[in-house]
């Protein structure tokens, strides 16, 4: 049976810096590349952290990619919900919500892998691929939510057909001109963001090519579109005559700085949003979106991370649940007087 000393033999590190780091002692500082060293020996060592609690696991984890570096999002804060509320009914709980942020301390990434504190993990949207190796490597019951992995259950929606969908309603009412404000995400490249390719294939399908002009990459922060909004007014003489904004927080940004330079909506700019967040039906005029089942893939995800603790499916399922259009005022002059 491996102990501190081999530990601390495999590291370099004397037995009392394993003690500390292992018991999560943060009296002392230890560097953060030390204590990833000493986790990992540990691990390939086989050796087992005595935990002070007895009872058997009954909590699930969930790790989050949210771009804008905080927990609380209204699309992911439904997410939680549903998981939550699934959890619930069988007798769990969510022991953790972390962020890529937090899993850059030792300390919690190893949170994180230990199987005797967390039964199962809940991964919402892609994150760094070393650290999802990582994850993947010492965490046994493993559910995605928008994860690109085929080799774990994951619990999704078809992110181009909504997006083509959203801006076919603009193409069909005869825009011709269309902004589109969104992020790339990890990989850094429009090309690869599913909601981008259903704006780019929407304007095909209609004969119309993306004009780069008209792409604004606002990093997925509402205050970094409302200001690319109002800098394009001010920059440009021929304007576009509609906007699709890849979530509702920056489509409503974008509302906000439409209307701050005296344009009117649907009259001079149609916009829709993508989410259904709840605050999207109560803008001036209310805001056309595309709604995603948040609540649902929330619970959905939650009940294949316990069917895969107890039964797992012989092959790792892919659940593709769907989407509603919610065409409201914001991108439809026909519906201006409803």
């Amino acid at each position: 049976m491996p102990t501190l000393k081999d530990i601390a033999d495999r590291v370099g590190v004397s037995i009392s810096t394993v003690s500390r780091v292992l018991a999560d002692d943060i009296s002392r500082a230890s560097l953060s590349k030390t204590r990833r060293k000493i986790w990992d020996a540990a691990q390939d060592l086989g050796y087992t952290v005595k935990l002070s609690a007895q009872e058997p696991v009954k909590r699930i984890g969930c790790i989050v990619s949210t771009m804008q570096g905080r927990r609380y999002h209204p699309y992911f804060s439904v997410i939680f919900e549903g998981i939550e509320k699934e959890l619930s009914l069988h007798g769990y709980q969510i022991a953790f919500t972390y962020t890529q942020e937090d899993l850059q301390k030792p300390e919690i990434l190893q949170q994180v892998i230990h199987k005797d504190q967390t039964g199962g993990l809940i991964i919402i949207e892609g994150i760094e691929k070393n650290l999802y190796d990582y994850i993947r490597k010492h965490v046994e019951h493993i559910v995605g939510i928008d994860v690109s992995d085929p080799d774990i259950p994951t619990i999704s929606y078809d992110r181009v057909e909504a997006a083509r969908t959203a801006v076919k309603h603009l193409t069909d009412q005869g825009h011709r001109d269309i902004l589109f404000i969104g992020g790339t995400g990890l990989s850094g490249e429009f090309q690869r963001e599913k909601r981008y390719r259903g704006y780019k294939l929407a304007l095909e399908q209609a004969g119309l090519t993306v004009q780069p002009q008209y792409v604004l990459n606002a990093e997925w922060e509402p205050d970094q579109a409302y200001r690319l909004v109002l800098n394009y007014i001010d920059d440009h003489r021929d304007l576009p005559t509609a906007v699709f904004a890849a979530s509702d927080i920056m489509a409503m940004a974008a509302m906000r700085a439409i209307s701050e330079k005296g344009y009117g909506i649907p009259q001079d700019f149609a916009i829709i949003g993508f989410d259904d967040n709840e605050p999207s039906r109560y803008t001036v005029p209310p805001l056309s979106t595309i709604h995603i089942p948040t609540f649902e893939i929330g619970s959905v995800a939650a009940r294949t991370v316990l069917q895969e603790m107890q039964t797992p499916y012989p092959l790792p399922v892919k659940i593709l649940l769907p989407f509603q259009p919610l065409f409201r005022q914001s991108s439809d002059r026909r519906l201006q007087k409803l």
